[in-house]
């Protein structure tokens, strides 16, 4: 990319942000994690610029910091500004824990209103984003530790995402400090009405299978949706294009 893409590219982000909220939408999320375009920015493994959007973490945040203040001069103050952050990219030479901290920092001084933690890189195997397995508790909540982290370092709101599927963890997390809301992909496309359940008091285990099937669905060209048959969970079966949700436990 040119310095006059990168340019385009913020004001292009700062106009999104300016819709959304004319639009009515609550806030909006920087998606800057997982291997995508900002994300890449970061991450010295795929950031290889000499200019000066590369090199230092200062340099490779930079897209970051001027996206943030271009949407508040279109979007206001007030407006609710998340970012959605690795942790680690958990691959050779990618983003480590010091770096994901100090642009934590930058960005909660910049002004965003929370963050969201995760991790990984789409397509890198065992530790990427969405991973695989997840059936028992001792193998949910997969950024935990780094959630620490962040806790100890930043003031502002933290979102923990990652491999959460019981609402006693979920609970647990929030309690004891290690980060201030929850967040669930996977689960809401099996069981849009998880919340519900657990606000009604069943607390047990999301129905997700953490098979990721839902996801190559997705990227055939077949929609984002749960393929395991209704009957096998409850009549729950929906077919979703929005995977992303978070709720305060």
């Amino acid at each position: 990319m040119t310095i006059e893409d990168i340019c385009n590219l913020v004001m292009a982000f700062a106009k999104a942000a300016g819709r959304a909220k004319a639009a009515g939408f609550d806030g909006v999320q920087i998606h800057s994690a997982h291997g995508y375009l900002l994300s890449q920015f970061l991450s010295p493994a795929f950031n290889q610029r000499r200019d000066e959007y590369g090199g230092s973490i200062d340099n490779r945040s930079k897209i970051q910091l001027n996206m943030i203040q271009a949407m508040r001069r279109t979007a206001r103050p007030d407006y609710p500004i998340l970012v959605k952050l690795n942790c680690r990219d958990f691959i050779e030479n990618g983003l480590n824990l010091d770096d994901s901290l100090n642009v934590a920092h930058k960005l909660a001084d910049a002004g965003v209103d929370a963050i969201e933690l995760s991790g990984g890189v789409i397509n890198t195997g065992r530790l990427e984003p969405s991973r695989t397995g997840i059936n028992s508790i001792e193998k949910e909540a997969y950024f935990r530790n780094e959630a620490r982290a962040f806790k100890r370092e930043i003031h502002i709101p933290l979102i923990l995402v990652g491999g959460i599927r019981s609402y006693e963890l979920a609970e647990e997390l929030v309690e004891n400090g290690e980060a201030d809301y929850i967040s669930m992909s996977r689960p809401f496309i099996m069981e849009p009405g998880l919340i519900n359940r657990w606000a009604s008091g069943d607390h047990s285990k999301a129905l997700c299978k953490s098979d990721n099937a839902c996801l190559e669905s997705g990227r055939k060209g077949n929609g984002v949706r749960c393929l395991v048959k209704p009957e096998k969970h409850g009549g729950t079966h929906a077919q979703l294009n929005i995977k992303m949700g978070a709720v305060k436990c």
